[in-house]
């Protein structure tokens, strides 16, 4: 097999006293920039290590570490900058192309996210003496992310459902050049729906918001997202693995080439992406949303079963498709380094999974006062989890209905993405999955390692079809991925 990247652990607290962290997070490059001009770049930066301030309290139960907490969070939210809509956010200039400027989606998440995690300390605690002092700028977090972030993008028009997932696209728009309104601008990667981990982020906000405060439309926002996540994950051998970014609706595919999506398709090779997915969709797990026991247990097959070199002297961490790109071509997966400052292509162990296993609380040194346990940290929550079907495959990389649910005489578009160059059978089943009731398409396929090579779009309209529930089912050397599609 050729030579695969790997990793030490990744993982645990910074060492850092609540003055200590705010002085490193007030050196942050947003901060030194003039005027109210930043932009996602910066927010990565400032982001990083925000969650440190209540992370800190809850470890010490020391009200400096939310002291400190404020004070930054001050800072950050005096760059905010008021658009032409009226809606703020950090504008800068656009991460992929720097000659327009704009707010993103993931700017305004990442850096409200902590906000709603100090507001729900401060409001759901019970602890008086803290929410005398602190409920106005926990109640201000809680406004501003409201109208801010979730109503903003919705405003803009940047919200899309199907069926029971749902997501986030790109806005298309961007500061003219006298910074008085917005205009539509042909710039790179304008109206894509947003990578998993991007959806999350904006998942994570809505739910948070919902745990303050219950209204139920922020839950079902976070659920749709959570869903098209977990849509999307593939089984092979016993555990998940899932793309960094896939197609959500038609306005995905590239129709001025053949066969082509407007992103590529595959695990991404850094690997804080998937680590910080994980974070996430344990979050969604603990609040009710989408996941179930077995995902979880899937997922940490995921980590220590395929990633892990089994050795708890010198721990190594390999990427998490491994085993099935082993299984496919004969060989892992062998990325090219990025290069830039960025090296870290290898896997690395997720801690957020130590709530659920001694094994990972083992390897990355976490000490936790309860066994491992599946419990949700919050039983009082209603559970929604999301039922799809699931079967093995090593070839088929993705398989999708754009939309999965639609009205009679509607369209779909079904993309897929295969490894292998070979017959592909496209087939409508029952709901069941028990009976086959016709032919799609049966034709050759592309294949290959890169996210843009094996990519085939079929566009399919059912015809006398009656109201219901199917499956679409994709073959290959009689393995295959399913889909559920909802005729209304």
């Amino acid at each position: 097999m050729a030579a695969m990247a790997t990793s030490a652990v990744l993982g645990g607290e910074r060492d850092l006293q609540p003055d200590a962290l705010l002085k490193e997070r007030l050196g942050t490059p947003m901060l030194k920039l003039e005027g109210t001009r930043t932009g996602e770049g910066v927010c990565w930066h400032a982001a990083y290590g925000m969650d440190g301030f209540v992370a800190g309290y809850r470890r010490t139960k020391d009200p400096a570490w939310l002291a400190a907490g404020v004070t930054y969070y001050e800072a950050v939210l005096a760059k905010l900058h008021e658009a032409p809509d009226g809606y703020k956010g950090w504008v800068g200039p656009f991460i992929y192309d720097k000659k327009v400027t704009c707010d993103v989606h993931i700017g305004d998440a990442i850096l409200v996210n902590p906000l709603l995690e100090f507001s729900e300390l401060i409001l759901k605690s019970g602890n008086e003496a803290l929410k005398a002092k602190y409920e106005g700028a926990a109640r201000a977090y809680l406004d501003l992310a409201r109208k801010h972030l979730i109503e903003k993008w919705d405003r803009r028009g940047t919200w899309r459902e199907d069926g029971p997932l749902g997501g986030y696209v790109s806005w298309d728009r961007y500061l003219s050049d006298d910074g008085k309104t917005w205009e539509l601008k042909g710039a790179a990667k304008s109206a894509n729906s947003l990578p998993f981990n991007k959806q999350n982020e904006m998942a994570l906000a809505c739910l948070r918001i919902y745990r303050i405060t219950g209204e139920e439309p922020y839950r079902a926002k976070a659920l749709r997202i959570f869903n098209f996540m977990k849509a999307r994950m593939c089984l092979f051998d016993g555990h998940y693995v899932w793309n960094y970014w896939e197609p959500l609706g038609p306005w995905d595919v590239d129709r001025a080439a053949p066969h082509a999506l407007v992103h590529w398709v595959n695990v991404h090779p850094y690997r804080n992406y998937q680590a910080g997915e994980v974070r996430q969709l344990v979050e969604a797990y603990h609040s009710g949303l989408t996941f179930a026991r077995a995902d979880l247990e899937r997922i940490l097959n995921t980590n220590l079963k395929v990633m892990w070199n089994g050795d708890r002297e010198k721990p190594l961490w390999r990427n998490s498709n491994r085993a099935v790109y082993a299984a496919a071509y004969g060989h892992e997966p062998d990325p090219k380094p990025p290069g830039g400052d960025f090296k870290q292509l290898a896997g690395c162990l997720w801690t957020p999974l130590a709530d659920f296993d001694a094994t990972i609380r083992e390897l990355g040194g976490i000490a936790q006062s309860a066994p491992p346990s599946f419990e949700r940290q919050h039983p009082e929550l209603p559970v929604s989890e999301l039922a799809v079907p699931v079967s093995n495959s090593r070839f088929l990389a993705m398989a999708a209905a754009l939309p999965m649910s639609l009205d009679k005489g509607q369209q779909t578009t079904l993309v897929s993405k295969s490894r292998l160059a070979a017959e592909l059978e496209i087939d409508l089943y029952s709901e069941d999955g028990a009976k086959r009731l016709a032919e799609i398409r049966h034709g050759p396929t592309t294949g290959g390692e890169d996210g843009r090579a094996g990519i085939l779009v079929v566009d399919w309209t059912p015809r006398d079809l009656a109201p219901g529930r199917y499956r679409v089912r994709w073959t290959i050397q009689g393995e295959y991925r399913e889909y559920p599609l909802e005729l209304k």
